[in-house]
């Protein structure tokens, strides 16, 4: 039998945890997304149109659920629909991902959307709007799955929510 020190021991232990947890993980934490192998193409799911805005002065999306099909290229068009100053934006995240893109948005400003520069979890998302403004943004669908959408302008994030569930 090969004696280790107990120093040696729990380096190994910890390096085999970490591997575990990496493995776990699958793309160790980068935010790819990789298509699943028999995805649809881009666009052969044809054009879908969606619209969506802000509540009012309610600080909500008049919509907490939007569907698309896999493969489809969608039109997604965002409307501020209150009347005071609050400015809004549409963020669509990597499942799971939301809580980083608002933590790592809290740190910018409003003139970056709240957002962190070429974010790996975004997948896209709006302009910040100010009220009364709409914005129209042209996407692939992601693979078949379930995508937060939030709003990152500050304390905004736990109310302004919705799913996009792609089939």
């Amino acid at each position: 039998m090969v004696q280790i020190s107990r120093r040696r021991y729990l380096q190994l232990a910890g390096m085999g945890i970490t591997a575990i947890g990496l493995a776990a993980c699958g793309d160790g934490g980068s935010g790819a997304s990789t298509p699943a192998p028999n995805a649809p193409t881009a666009g052969s799911g044809g054009a879908v149109a969606l619209e969506l805005g802000s509540a009012g002065e309610d600080s909500r999306y008049d919509k907490e659920r939007l569907e698309a099909p896999a493969g489809s290229k969608i039109t997604l068009k965002f409307t501020n629909r209150s009347t005071g100053s609050k400015l809004f934006n549409w963020v669509l995240t990597q499942p799971g991902k939301f809580l980083q893109v608002v933590n790592d948005g809290s740190a910018e400003s409003e003139a970056n959307g709240f957002l962190k520069p070429n974010d790996g979890n975004v997948i896209v998302h709006t302009k910040l709007l100010k009220a009364g403004e709409s914005d129209a943004i042209t996407f692939d669908a992601p693979p078949p799955g379930e995508y937060p959408y939030i709003c990152t302008t500050p304390g905004y994030f736990a109310r302004m929510k919705g799913v996009l569930v792609v089939k």
